[in-house]
């Protein structure tokens, strides 16, 4: 793959992603390990449109039954940061009522939006939510929020790849990389 102009460093490639989702299904294999099913269902909450990469790796490694649904929140709409308060595009279609819920997230930055779809799935009747991320920006979280398993920390770069955007582009990137933003001001697609 020839790498593209608006890529400026390459983080963290395809085979340390693999290794280190792996190392997370362990852990998230071990704390569902005793889950009573006929009582209760693990219902794995993607995040789309970015959790796709992660999630799809994740799922394939997890050792217990689940059921798989989606939302799509929105706060960033097309920036590099968070612009607006989030709001729900697409809701989740299972009944989530008395059932653990894994919610799978691409990267935690703010934490506003993924605060704010905990508080959401628990008023919905969630048994517990639990939070899965790729990666986090502990530094930049603004509310009282930590994940239960985390893949990496970064600080304040802007991150693409791996399911990570730039206006829509760069999600099928195979690596987590640093967006060359000194050149977004002048990008024409």
């Amino acid at each position: 793959m020839v790498k593209h102009p608006l890529v400026k460093d390459i983080l963290v490639d395809r085979k340390n992603i693999d290794t280190k989702i792996s190392e997370l299904a362990k852990n998230v294999n071990e704390y569902y390990k005793n889950i009573n099913y006929k009582d209760s269902t693990v219902i794995t909450i993607g995040l789309l449109k970015g959790c796709v990469p992660f999630m799809a790796g994740l799922i394939k490694e997890l050792n217990f039954q689940c059921i798989t649904d989606y939302m799509i929140v929105s706060s960033y709409a097309g920036n590099i940061t968070n612009v607006q308060e989030p709001k729900i595009m697409n809701d989740i279609s299972v009944n989530i009522e008395g059932c653990h819920v894994l919610l799978i997230e691409d990267i935690i930055d703010t934490g506003i939006t993924l605060n704010f779809i905990k508080d959401y799935l628990l008023k919905k009747g969630a048994k517990e939510v639990k939070v899965i991320t790729l990666a986090s920006k502990p530094n930049k979280i603004k509310v009282d929020l930590k994940p239960d398993w985390n893949g990496f920390e970064f600080g304040d770069e802007f991150l693409i790849g791996f399911g990570l955007d730039y206006q829509e582009r760069f999600r099928n990137l195979p690596f987590l990389a640093t967006c060359d933003i000194s050149k977004l001001d002048n990008w024409k697609w």
